[in-house]
């Protein structure tokens, strides 16, 4: 291999190519022209991340509609672990970074009147989302729309290249370090400000989601950022044969899951909401009923009106694509009723940061889905618009703040990054274990139900025992065999640590509260929960953590009702923990 060591510098350095990146090369090149901005993705250099392979869907507070009113849905839906100013200061921007898209060239569905057609979200109140024109086409166009802009703006853009660690001068981070995948060549790049753009985490559960990993959390773990919400993953409801995207249409346009009696699946479990609600309490229901013998599921469409098809069946893209090819084999989900199952997809964790995306590391920052938000539970079209606002406003302060700051003399250990160029590179070579085997075992350890959907004392103990012998047992002898597979090995690496932080968060909150549902403690605890589990590096290099307790004495909107009160779940394993006892 003919690898050459490459040096770069620049003003701005945005890790991760997709949505938030994006708007954050955007906005920052926009005030500041003068301005060098650099975006180093591991995937293609123009595709555009997670956004390119979403159907476009964005969430929005229209002109006369008030905020407040869509803040306090959410945190009734997140049960009061809601960041209340940061999602505010999102949910401000929706309906300029809308304007924004449609002066792209990206168009949203209209009904006849002109007005935008908007679908309500999880039986919220006010929370909708307004679909792109075209199902199966709307990221796509979202991702080559803003390319073009940034490239017109004069962002230069890096593709096929992973960065590996993040460089210090003193307390501040001054660069990155990485590799080209294909080549193999060692990249140096110094920069004045560096934008964490790397998504969400997860465990590569199929091509939707086969991008987000673990290694971008672990990276500014090392670099001395806090993490928090790791106890919270996506589980998804899919086709049992392909992934799919689009459920948050579907249900609340009339479809339902039924059991394998033919029985809709959540009228018992919540009469008030029924099939409208988040996929995560609907995949609880799912284990239930597997428990009592009552699969496998079904996804009934029969009471989805025509004329609203347009909106779920895909048009145009990749999506068009595999629907084609999935009805050349006999399989219309949209003829005929399709067994679904649970799927674990993306870990909701992420790096703590202020408005802004400051980290609390000088020099660092962080944007979109790589900062923590959701706790475990999720609308369609919400992380499109929070990636949008996210990057533009982090890309604007960075911008203003390099523009007022003169730049400062960095001095860069050159011995250290020696010896981490040597370090990367020897986990290359022939023999070894294959990184996809070893990233099996651990989606063996993660997928199962009583690991992801209903945890227990015992399940999540059992887990941990199973992954810390991974990682200490296999990791170790991972080898890759070019630079493509290293990329794989630092991924599933990634994955290890972010599994780690999911069972460890999982463990410690005792209780059931959004997106993680505890058997063993079927109830909310405020008095000791009701705060975020941020993680932090401690000075013997061990992982601690500390709560940080929900500021509801500052925040302006009062925690009065919860989401989760909508289920019959907590009241279930309530009176089973009440009978065991007796």
């Amino acid at each position: 291999m003919d690898a050459k060591d490459i040096r770069l510098k620049t003003d701005i350095l945005i890790i991760g190519g997709g949505s938030a990146g994006l708007w954050a090369a955007d906005r920052a090149k926009e005030i500041a022209p003068e301005l060098d901005v650099l975006i180093v993705d591991k995937g293609p250099v123009d595709w555009g991340g997670l956004m390119s392979m979403s159907g476009g869907d964005f969430d929005v507070i229209l002109p006369g509609e008030n905020i407040d009113d869509w803040v306090e849905d959410l945190v009734y839906y997140y049960d009061g672990l809601c960041d209340q100013e940061l999602v505010e200061a999102l949910l401000s921007q929706s309906y300029d970074r809308m304007k924004d898209y449609e002066r792209l060239g990206c168009r949203f569905f209209k009904k006849e009147d002109g007005s935008y057609k908007g679908i309500p979200q999880r039986g919220l109140p006010h929370v909708k989302l307004y679909p792109a024109q075209y199902k199966g086409k709307g990221g796509e166009d979202m991702a080559k729309n803003l390319v073009r802009e940034v490239n017109e703006r004069g962002v230069r853009r890096m593709g096929r290249v992973l960065m590996t660690e993040l460089l210090k001068d003193g307390e501040r981070v001054v660069g990155a370090i990485g590799f080209d995948t294909r080549s193999g060549d060692f990249l140096v790049i110094e920069a004045r400000a560096v934008i964490l753009a790397t998504g969400w985490t997860g465990w590569k559960t199929s091509y939707g989601k086969n991008t987000t990993t673990g290694e971008g959390a672990e990276l500014a773990f090392k670099a001395g950022c806090k993490l928090a919400n790791f106890e919270f993953g996506r589980v998804w409801n899919v086709p049992k044969l392909f992934g799919w995207e689009g459920q948050t249409a579907l249900f609340p346009l009339g479809a339902k899951v039924v059991n394998g009696k033919g029985e809709p699946l959540m009228d018992p479990y919540s009469p008030v909401l029924g099939a409208n609600t988040d996929p995560k309490f609907t995949t609880i229901a799912m284990a239930i009923e597997h428990r009592k013998g009552n699969g496998p599921f079904y996804l009934d469409i029969s009471a989805v009106n025509p004329d609203d098809m347009v909106l779920l069946k895909p048009q145009d893209g990749w999506q068009k694509l595999n629907y084609d090819k999935l009805c050349d084999l006999g399989i219309d989900m949209f003829k005929e009723n399709s067994e679904w199952i649970p799927q674990l997809t993306c870990g909701f964790g992420g790096i703590e940061a202020d408005l802004d995306g400051y980290t609390g590391v000088p020099g660092l920052y962080a944007a979109g889905t790589a900062r923590s938000l959701d706790p475990g539970v999720y609308m369609g079209g919400f992380a499109l618009e929070t990636t949008a606002s996210g990057g533009y406003r982090t890309g604007e302060t960075i911008a203003k703040l390099l523009t007022d700051e003169p730049a400062q003399t960095v001095t860069l250990d050159e011995a250290a990054i020696a010896e981490k160029k040597a370090a990367l590179f020897a986990q290359m070579g022939e023999g070894g274990l294959a990184p996809h085997d070893v990233l099996r075992k651990i989606q063996e350890v993660l997928f199962p139900y009583e690991v992801s959907i209903i945890k227990s004392e015992r399940s999540l103990s059992e887990a941990l025992e199973k992954l810390q012998t991974i990682q200490r047992e296999l990791l170790p002898q991972m080898k890759a065999a070019d630079p493509h597979y290293l990329l794989k090995l630092i991924e599933v690496r990634g994955i290890a640590f972010i599994s780690e932080l999911y069972l460890r968060g999982s463990l410690l909150r005792k209780e059931s509260r959004a997106g993680h549902f505890r058997e063993d403690y079927p109830t909310r605890n405020n008095d000791e929960f009701l705060a975020w589990l941020v993680w932090e590096k401690a000075a013997d290099g061990s992982t601690r953590y500390h709560k940080r307790p929900v500021p509801v004495e500052r925040y302006k909107h009062p925690i009065t009702k919860y989401y989760s009160d909508n289920f019959t779940f907590s009241k279930l394993f309530q009176e089973k923990l009440e009978n065991d006892c007796n």
